[in-house]
């Protein structure tokens, strides 16, 4: 049985975060990310909301169906991150970004007998005390409830 490392997204800063697992996933351990919702990110509100909205507006002329496509999922909004801090074009990479398991809350019941060796673990640095008492920030679920996730697809 492979063992898995745990990590809480709780009260993580994102960038911080998800650049020390991709380091963990490129090195070869498996990782299970839960509560993802509940990652931060720094800044103003209003300009963390106008970044990703401008980029929901994005479309070719000559076929908007074509892309590019935003994820609106705090997991697969994580997921998305911790792809583009890997190799793109290599097959390193590639295989790096299978041994990546995000959960928006935690992990379902469905998927418990998936991982029976758990090691709970803690990324160094990326908490939310790194942030002075002034600094703005807000929630991934806050974030993609604002660009169009429904919360109701909570319930697995």
């Amino acid at each position: 049985m492979q063992e898995h490392l745990l990590l809480d997204a709780t009260n993580q800063i994102l960038g911080r975060f998800c650049s020390q697992v991709a380091k963990k996933v490129l090195l070869g351990e498996n990782v299970v990310i839960i509560n993802a919702k509940h990652a931060i990110i720094s800044g103003n509100k209003r300009n963390i909301h106008e970044k990703f909205l401008a980029r929901l507006e994005i479309s070719t002329a000559t076929n908007p169906t074509r892309g590019p496509f935003w994820p609106r999922r705090p997991d697969t909004l994580m997921r998305s991150i911790i792809k583009k801090m890997l190799p793109r074009k290599k097959r390193r990479g590639k295989e790096a970004i299978r041994r990546v398991h995000i959960y928006i809350t935690d992990i379902p019941e469905r998927f418990k007998n998936r991982y029976q060796k758990l090691v709970p673990g803690e990324i160094p640095n990326a908490d939310k005390k790194r942030l002075s008492y002034y600094n703005k920030f807000i929630t991934l679920e806050n974030l993609c409830s604002r660009i169009g996730w429904n919360n109701q697809q909570l319930e697995v």
